[in-house]
């Protein structure tokens, strides 16, 4: 090849030359630094126990810049204490490097020079990323029992549990304090996983642990040196755990702080929900907030919420897994309208046992009520929790049918049971002065006291044969608000009943989609005199009537809105009515004459009779 000819003068070199001479040495120094880099996988911001937190690019660890590089080994320049130092850098995960480090040396030497003197006995540092993608915990199993040692010996009784979390990268730990065992404690804890390697035939996990016994405000990383192995019971696993953010002194599972013993426990499904219930695997709350999914097998319950104001990601999914049935009598065969059972419920890491009661209320409606409070053990769930205070939800399916509904009758409205009732309405009203003349005429609770728009009569299961229509009339030109019952249940004198609007575009603010719940309930008021002696009294019933609601009120008297005055049976009054119009004047005036005609017959012959004995 022919060789590049610089143009020369005699004794003295070209300008072109003097730049050469200049630019080559800049040239090694760039081809040396530039071919230094970190690998782009680490870039990002990273923790080391000790320090504040410290970013990685291609160039920079920390304050270190990097100078040489080969295979794991880097000569990198250290400008706190203007010097340089050799690196072995070890990438376990994503999420974790380690590290050793030589002496820090003002002269730069040869990279062996400077790495041969690093050996495996040297510190070992670990650094882990933050903000970082966590990873599915490393142990088989949805649930454990467990026995932890922190140096006073090992608890055993009461047995400690571990479960899952909905999120599988964590893993709930609640340890039972030993009254015999020094250094334990009743105590949660979260572990979250964000790394797993093996170094050799050791298998290392790095996570945040986040409890009453972490450091610190938040999480804190903790390493964990783990084994599995076989056992009569299933699978155990043995972990060691660091005392500090290092994965340092971890060189057996039998020395950690603490050391514990995962035992999982196959969770078979020990009962299943009533037939009723799961003859409709999908079911929604009545306010239309949550949906309610049976699986195939009938033992798994799934709620999901369905609430849009909230965050997506604050929501979680429940999923409840029948335990076991209970007694709620002596010789209940728990198949009846009425069950209790223990139940199984993970919702994030929210865990534990509650008590549950399931209502058969009709073929498409049941009510539910759960203890919010659970129990770490199953014995627990239904003794601290008292089934009279627990609340009901009720869930109906998509699909509803028309059933009879109570009381059947027409009813005059007298007024409101409740006069702060009135009050509270009117002021929501004046608030709601925005809407359209006609919305505000069809939406009964909202204007039911409205001088101008006033609701006068109620019919309950009068307007057809099957009795399944209530129907609201008010004087706003002639309109009336039309309910369709869907099955209705008794409890301590009060009705309850699920109706659908039958015009739902009108059930401006009710939410739930148009299917609501009313409650009735009969009250004596007053002894009125039958009769012109006055002898024979009977007590005047009412009908007290609520609003429609999104949920089946129990003892909240502020939601009795009407108070009905019985106008007599549907039948009754039809009859009546009917028999009046048909009859003409002059026909009933004969049968009167014929009816005295025959009475004053009968009365002379029975005198008769008596005269001649």
């Amino acid at each position: 090849m022919q060789e590049l000819a610089f143009p020369r003068r005699k004794g003295i070199l070209a300008p072109v030359s003097v730049l050469v001479l200049l630019i080559l040495p800049l040239v090694d120094l760039l081809s040396t630094n530039g071919s230094c880099d970190f690998p782009s996988g680490w870039t990002g911001e990273w923790y080391q126990y000790g320090k504040p937190p410290f970013g990685i690019n291609t160039t920079l660890l920390g304050d270190r810049t990097c100078v040489e590089t080969k295979d794991d080994k880097y000569i990198v320049y250290f400008s706190g204490e203007n010097c340089y130092h050799c690196m072995i850098i070890n990438k376990r995960h994503d999420n974790v490097i380690q590290y050793r480090e030589g002496w820090c040396s003002p002269e730069r030497t040869s990279l062996d020079d400077m790495c041969n003197m690093i050996t495996s006995d040297d510190m070992l540092y670990s650094i882990f990323r933050m903000h970082s993608k966590p990873i599915p915990c490393p142990f088989t199993g949805s649930s454990f029992m467990f026995t932890y040692n922190r140096g006073y010996g090992e608890c055993t009784s009461p047995i400690s549990l571990a479960e899952k979390c909905t999120d599988e990268s964590k893993l709930l730990l609640k340890y039972q304090a030993c009254p015999d065992v020094e250094g334990t404690e009743s105590n949660t804890e979260e572990l979250q996983c964000l790394a797993v390697w093996n170094d050799g035939r050791n298998k290392y996990l790095v996570g945040t642990l986040k409890g009453r016994n972490a450091l610190g405000n938040g999480r804190t990383y903790r390493c964990f040196l783990y084994e599995e192995k076989a056992h009569h019971q299933g699978k155990i696993y043995l972990l060691a755990q660091s005392g500090d953010p290092t994965c340092n002194g971890l060189t057996t599972v039998s020395e950690g702080s603490p050391t514990i013993k995962l035992t999982k426990v196959d969770k078979e499904h020990k009962c299943k929900y009533p037939a009723w219930v799961t003859q409709h695997h999908d079911w929604h709350s009545l306010d239309g907030t949550k949906v309610y999914h049976f699986t195939n097998k009938n033992a798994t319950l799934k709620v999901k919420p369905q609430s849009q104001d909230t965050d997506v990601d604050a929501l979680h999914e429940e999923k409840i897994v029948c335990h076991n049935l209970e007694q709620l009598y002596p010789n209940d065969n728990m198949q009846g309208n009425k069950v209790k059972l223990i139940a199984h419920v993970t919702s994030g890491c929210d865990i534990g046992y509650v008590c549950m009661i399931f209502h058969r209320r009709d073929s498409h409606i049941i009510e539910i009520q759960q203890s919010d409070q659970k129990a770490i053990m199953p014995d627990e769930a239904c003794s601290i929790s008292d089934p009279s205070t627990m609340p009901y939800t009720t869930l109906i399916t998509t699909f509803l049918h028309q059933r009879k509904c109570p009381n059947p009758g027409r009813y005059e409205i007298l007024d409101f049971a409740l006069s702060h009732v009135l009050s509270a309405a009117a002021s929501r009203r004046q608030r709601r002065s925005e809407l359209s003349e006609t919305t505000k005429r069809r939406t009964w609770q909202d204007n039911t006291e409205d001088e101008e728009c006033r609701s006068t009569h109620i019919q309950v299961g009068c307007t057809s044969s099957d009795q399944t229509e209530m129907i609201i009339a008010n004087t706003c030109e002639h309109e009336e608000i039309a309910y369709y019952c869907h099955g209705s249940w008794e409890e301590k004198g009060t009705w309850y009943t699920i109706a659908s609007q039958r015009n739902p575009e009108f059930s401006i603010g009710l939410g739930g989609g148009g299917t609501f719940c009313f409650t009735m309930r009969q009250e004596g008021v007053r002894d009125k005199a039958s009769g012109r002696s006055g002898r024979l009294k009977q007590q005047e019933q009412e009908l007290w009537l609520s609003r429609p609601s999104n949920i089946c009120q129990r003892e909240a008297k502020e939601e009795w809105t009407y108070r009905l005055s019985s106008q007599g049976v549907c039948e009754d009054l039809t009859k009546a009515a009917s028999s009046v119009a048909s009859t003409p004047p002059s026909s009933s005036l004969l049968s009167l004459l014929f009816t005295l005609y025959v009475a004053a017959y009968i009365a002379t012959n029975t005198l008769r009779v008596l005269l001649s004995r």
